[in-house]
């Protein structure tokens, strides 16, 4: 029962990790732009700290998940 929890949290985390790095090029950054014209954002600068800020969480709980 715990592994399958285990797997399922994995794979969670596995496809945000797609879903949040794969737009971010050193070009251009979609997602940021996303978020921008979400509407949900005042500028882009909270956009993109708010970018920044999803992509190291993911990352670290990926991290996490990993090495428990």
């Amino acid at each position: 029962m715990q592994f399958e929890f285990l797997f399922h949290q994995r794979i969670l985390i596995a496809f945000l990790i797609f879903f949040i790095l794969i737009p971010q090029t050193p070009k251009e950054n979609k997602l940021i732009l996303t978020f921008n014209e979400s509407g949900l954002f005042s500028n882009y600068l909270d956009a993109s700290q708010t970018v920044q800020f999803l992509t190291i969480l993911t990352i670290i709980l990926f991290f996490l998940n990993f090495f428990i």
